[in-house]
């Protein structure tokens, strides 16, 4: 969860107005300041690679007539290599303005440039900008760079160290460091190659709202926040709760594969439910209701039969729960909630807790969470 002043968090749970400004950053610089952003919209997902994305328009009318419109490489606002930092701004009564970073983004696109003008004296003169902006996360930029050749982490005492030389970011370290297993060789995707290495440490790479290369542990945290239905407290922020129920990231079985000298795919270990209603097999042997449903997993980074087992048993109980049961919880405008954040929910009928997995906000008064429940 974002960090908040006691002021911001009351806010929050109140009447309060919003609005979105951005910083444009080139090479470390910061060109432009609080600029104003209509149309906001952002996704935050946990389970994609490119975690952070969402689109917004940029205003501008500059004091003596000019304009940031982008037409060519080098340009603020062209997409090669600018970010746009977004804040929300709450504000509440003459007491209170606190900004929130929202994200560090990497312009990925601008699919409608337009610049209004007027003569002046006979002379064009640029009134205002209106430039849509598409935004990604700043592993837009990883994934793009990619291996030219195969190769090998030059130093494996650190997972840390590697992942830093592999993003190019500043780092956030949020979980116990470990040296890489094995020498490992690298394919074409760095991307995929920081998402190798955060399965090390049993944690999810992903990028900080600050622009740091960080790491989500798999393993729950502690709630952070407790949400309350209306009808159990009339202070309660949370306006609806609409349940999800899938079997599609429910296994009962967990197959660690590997690769043998001459290429070929083998097992190297695995583990099965023995018994519940998630069994593989009944107790005479046959297929259970559920049948037989393998989590795969193949990593460069597990090679021995003795690793491949440990985390075989060690995921079993993690994707054999029923967290397929999703919910949508619709919440008032909170920029405070992250992807991970676990969250105690209150409502008439009963309580949960989950852990937010996607996040999806714009410029209306609500925003919608996916979670997961732990049941």
């Amino acid at each position: 969860m974002r960090y908040g002043s006691t002021a911001l968090k009351s806010a929050l749970g109140g009447s309060f107005d919003k609005r979105y400004t951005a910083d444009v950053v080139f090479n470390g610089t910061r060109v432009l300041q609080d600029l104003p952003i209509t149309a906001p919209s952002f996704t935050d997902s946990g389970s994609a690679q490119i975690q952070f994305t969402g689109s917004c328009t940029v205003i501008y009318q500059g004091d003596f007539g000019d304009s940031i419109a982008p037409a060519k490489v080098g340009d603020v606002l062209a997409p090669f290599g600018s970010q746009l930092i977004v804040y929300c701004i709450i504000e509440a009564g003459p007491a209170l303005s606190e900004r929130v970073l929202l994200g560090t983004y990497l312009i990925a696109e601008a699919p409608s440039i337009r610049t209004t003008r007027f003569l002046l004296n006979g002379v064009p003169v640029a009134k205002g900008d209106r430039i849509d902006l598409t935004l990604k996360d700043l592993f837009y930029g990883v994934q793009g760079d990619r291996f030219d050749t195969p190769g090998a982490p030059p130093d494996l005492t650190s997972v840390w160290k590697e992942y830093q030389r592999l993003t190019g970011f500043p780092l956030t370290r949020t979980v116990t460091d470990a040296p890489i297993p094995a020498s490992i060789a690298y394919a074409e995707d760095k991307l995929q190659a920081c998402y190798d290495l955060s399965t090390v440490l049993d944690a999810v790479a992903y990028v900080t709202p600050d622009g740091t290369a960080s790491m989500r542990p798999n393993a729950w945290p502690n709630p952070v926040d407790v949400l309350n239905s209306a009808d159990i407290d009339p202070a309660g922020t949370l306006v609806d709760v609409v349940p999800h129920l899938a079997n599609d990231n429910v296994y009962n079985a967990v197959v660690v594969r590997g690769t043998d000298p001459a290429g070929q795919t083998i097992v190297l270990a695995s583990a099965e439910v023995p018994d519940g209603q998630l069994r593989t097999r009944n107790a005479d042997g046959s297929l259970s209701p559920y049948r037989r449903r393998p989590y795969y997993v193949q990593s460069q980074l597990i090679t021995t039969q003795a690793q491949a087992q440990a985390y075989a048993n060690q995921m079993l109980p993690r994707v054999s729960k029923l967290r397929s049961i999703t919910y949508d919880l619709v919440e008032l405008f909170n920029p405070l909630r992250e992807v991970g954040d676990v969250l105690t929910v209150n409502r008439l009928g009963g309580s949960f807790t989950c852990r937010v997995t996607d996040i999806r906000r714009d410029s209306g008064a609500t925003q919608t969470l996916t979670v997961a429940v732990n049941q």
